[in-house]
C-alpha cells in the first residue's frame, strides 16, 4: 500500500493563482536528516524560480521517496507555469505592436509616432540634441483614387510609404498619420542640416514616381517642417509642422 493511501496529510496553497493542493505524508519510519534536506532542497527550487510556489513546508516527517515525487510535481508544475507566462507576454507584445503599427503600409501609426516622438524628446533633453520634424500630405490623391480606384490608390499609399523610409537614415522615424498624411522625424541632427534634408527629401520624394499597370504615376506631397528641441511639447511641434504643410499645399494650388 502507498504512503499515499495510509498517512493523514495536511494541505499546502500554492501562490499567485495556482490553487492545486500539495499533501505531505508523515511517515514515521523517515528520518529527519533526510527529509530536511530535502525541504532545504525544495526551498532552493522554489527560491531559484522566482517564488512562484511557496509550500509552507513545516515541521514534517515522511518518505523520501513521497518527498521527492511531489518535488518533481511542483518543479513540473512551475515549468508549465512559468512556459504560459512567457506565451502570454508574447502575445501581448504582438497585440501592442499591432496597435502602433498601419496595417497597410507596416509604418508605425499615429499612436506609435506619438510615443516615438516622446522618446525623442527626452534623449533630447539628455543630449541637447533635437531634430527636425517633417508633415507630408499626398497631392492629387483623391483623383488617383477615382481614376484607377481603390487598389491603385492603395498601392500609391505603399508607394509613398517606401519612398519615404528609403530615402531617411536608419534611426530616422517615418508613419502614416492617416489618410494620405505622413510623418518623418529627423533626429540627432541641429536645425539647419534637419531643415536641408527636409528639403532633400522633398525634392527626392516629388521626383519618384509610383508604377502602376504599364502606367507611371507621379509621386507628390506638400511638406512642412518644424525643428524640435527637448523643452518642446510633441503636440505643439506636430500642430506647427502641420500649419507649414497647409501653407505650401495653398501656395501650390495659388501657382496653378
Amino acid at each position: 500500500m502507498s504512503p499515499f493511501d495510509t498517512v493523514p496529510t495536511r494541505p499546502t496553497t500554492m501562490s499567485r493563482g495556482m490553487d492545486r493542493a500539495l499533501s505531505f505524508p508523515t511517515p514515521p519510519s523517515a528520518s529527519h536528516g533526510s527529509v530536511n534536506n530535502l525541504q532545504s532542497l525544495a526551498r532552493s527550487v522554489t527560491s531559484g524560480l522566482g517564488g512562484a510556489v511557496s509550500p509552507d513546508l513545516g515541521p514534517v516527517s515522511m518518505n523520501a521517496d513521497t518527498y521527492v515525487f511531489l518535488l518533481q510535481d511542483t518543479i513540473m508544475r512551475l515549468r508549465e507555469a512559468e512556459a504560459k507566462i512567457v506565451e502570454q507576454k508574447e502575445r501581448i507584445e504582438h497585440l501592442e505592436t499591432l496597435s502602433m503599427t498601419d496595417e497597410l503600409t507596416a509604418l508605425l501609426n499615429r499612436r506609435g509616432f506619438v510615443e516615438a516622438f516622446r522618446r525623442e524628446l527626452a534623449s533630447a533633453r539628455r543630449t541637447g540634441m533635437g531634430g527636425v520634424l517633417v508633415i507630408i500630405d499626398l497631392d492629387g490623391f483623391k483623383e488617383i483614387n477615382d481614376t484607377y480606384g481603390h487598389l491603385c490608390g492603395d498601392w500609391y499609399l505603399r508607394q509613398a510609404a517606401r519612398t519615404l523610409k528609403e530615402n531617411v537614415r536608419a534611426h530616422d522615424i517615418v508613419a502614416r498619420f492617416g489618410g494620405d498624411e505622413f510623418a518623418v522625424l529627423l533626429t540627432h541632427t541641429d536645425q539647419a542640416q534637419g531643415l536641408a534634408r527636409a528639403d532633400a527629401l522633398s525634392s527626392r520624394f516629388n521626383a519618384a514616381t509610383c508604377p502602376w499597370q504599364m502606367r507611371s504615376l507621379p509621386l507628390r506631397g506638400s511638406f512642412g517642417t518644424h525643428p524640435f528641441a527637448g523643452g518642446d511639447q510633441e503636440e505643439d511641434v506636430i500642430r506647427r509642422a502641420d500649419a507649414g504643410m497647409y501653407r505650401v499645399k495653398r501656395l501650390l494650388k495659388a501657382g496653378r
